[in-house]
């Protein structure tokens, strides 16, 4: 297996699983360092619309259907809406409830 095969086998390798650049350098007996820089020229390269040759694109999005320019199903889509994001911040108040935890960060904060 050449070089820019198996560049190509560790970059679809670490963007489809949620495995280390570290247990793939121990793998494929490669700096992890080497591996994160392949990872960001591919990513780099992806956001200028150019991928590398032979490594898929993970997660292609459908083209985003067109909006209905009728006023009364917008604003039926908008109350269902509110009501998901009621029904998720409810669902969040009793996580945080029950576990003692804070999922939400507060706003305007900086950091350290």
């Amino acid at each position: 297996m050449d070089q820019k095969s198996i560049r190509e086998q560790v970059i679809k390798e670490y963007l489809s699983s949620e495995v280390s650049l570290r247990s793939l350098a121990t793998k494929y007996n490669y700096n992890h360092n080497l591996i994160y820089r392949w990872v960001m020229e591919h990513q780099r390269l992806k956001r200028a619309g150019k991928p590398l040759s032979g490594v898929a694109e993970l997660k292609d999005l459908p083209e985003p259907e067109p909006m209905s320019t009728d006023v009364g199903s917008l604003q039926e889509e908008l109350r269902l809406s509110k009501i998901r994001i009621l029904l998720l911040e409810a669902t969040i108040d009793i996580s945080d409830e029950q576990f003692g935890t804070s999922m939400r960060k507060k706003v305007g904060t900086r950091q350290s």
